[in-house]
């Protein structure tokens, strides 16, 4: 029996397969079994993964009928014979030293569920500004702590990158297929019950950014699909956390008015907003941003999204004595 199953599922990635397996192949720990999930391919994608299989008896070909990649993950986990599993993507290069050195992360933390790595961007977009901040944000988030703080932020590392221990797949599901980001609805749904994540300090795989990629295109994986997913699982968070504290939410946009909207529709009632720039929400209590009230008599929930902001709003929250996660909290 293999340590690890590495599931990695691929629809029409003939150009990119090829790397993303050698990849896996070459890696320096040995004790794996790699499952090539064919998802619907329409291209030469499968012809390339059965000379794969024929070269190395540790690779198994599988095939998922349905479309969607949160259907193919589940069924590699089916599948999956290892103790751990590991993600990859069929258009990524994992590095050789990644799964020994995240194996031998969990084999040291037995308290940690879940271990990624920091990843080295690349991408073949003109424009991908947004796309390397989100992953220097991502790299940022190491300990199990910064993961958890940041979860309702946004995926806080990367789905390719991960080695999990399969026995929480059997205590917290598997993915889910509805028509949402699986990666990050798992990471939330797994931290709501206990599970720590971590990620290791070395770039160990590098994210390829192009125009096809699902995270782009698909539209599970836009910024809406995004805030409702998390917006459930942050309601049902502040329920437990509350213990009686008011709601202070920061932001008063449209945009904001409209994410406070879809929390209070989940059961959390917003007493006041609060924002730098003083203005108000018709019909809404208003608190200055410099008159919040102290540690522990309110809970501050922001849902201002422009880049770089939550930083500079967790550095004002935290200078008044408020602390992340147990005063407030970052959403968007």
């Amino acid at each position: 029996m293999p340590a690890v199953s590495i599931i990695l599922p691929y629809h029409n990635a003939a150009a990119t397969i090829d790397d993303a397996v050698a990849s896996m192949v070459e890696q320096t720990y040995t004790d794996w079994e790699l499952l090539l999930i064919d998802n619907a391919s329409m291209d030469d994608g499968p012809a390339h993964a059965q000379q794969w299989a024929a070269r190395d008896p540790r690779i198994t070909l599988l095939h998922e009928p349905r479309i969607g990649i949160a259907h193919a993950l589940n069924t590699g986990l089916a599948h999956a014979r290892g103790t751990t599993i590991a993600r990859m993507d069929a258009d990524d290069v994992s590095h050789p030293e990644r799964l020994r050195q995240q194996v031998a992360y969990l084999d040291a933390h037995p308290d940690v569920g879940v271990v990624g790595t920091r990843t080295t961007f690349a991408s073949s977009v003109h424009e991908s500004r947004g796309m390397q901040a989100f992953v220097q944000w991502q790299n940022a988030l190491l300990s199990p702590q910064e993961h958890y703080v940041k979860r309702f932020v946004d995926a806080p590392l990367a789905h390719p990158t991960v080695l999990f221990r399969r026995a929480l797949v059997e205590q917290h599901g598997g993915y889910d297929t509805g028509p949402l980001p699986e990666d990050h609805e798992l990471w939330l749904r797994w931290m709501d019950a206990g599970v720590r994540f971590a990620k290791l300090p070395q770039e160990l795989l590098t994210w390829n950014d192009h125009a096809g990629r699902l995270s782009r295109t698909h539209p599970h994986y836009s910024v809406d699909a995004f805030f409702s997913t998390k917006v459930q699982w942050l309601a049902r968070w502040l329920k437990r956390t509350l213990k009686g504290r008011p709601v202070i939410v920061a932001g008063t946009s449209a945009l904001c008015q409209e994410r406070v909207a879809l929390l209070e529709a989940e059961g959390i009632a917003v007493q006041a907003y609060t924002d730098v720039k003083g203005r108000g929400v018709p019909g809404r209590p208003f608190i200055p941003h410099d008159a919040l009230p102290a540690a522990g008599e309110a809970f501050v929930v922001s849902f201002i999204s422009q880049r770089g902001t939550g930083d500079r709003i967790a550095a004002f929250l935290t200078g008044r004595g408020l602390v992340e996660g147990v005063d407030f909290v970052l959403a968007a």
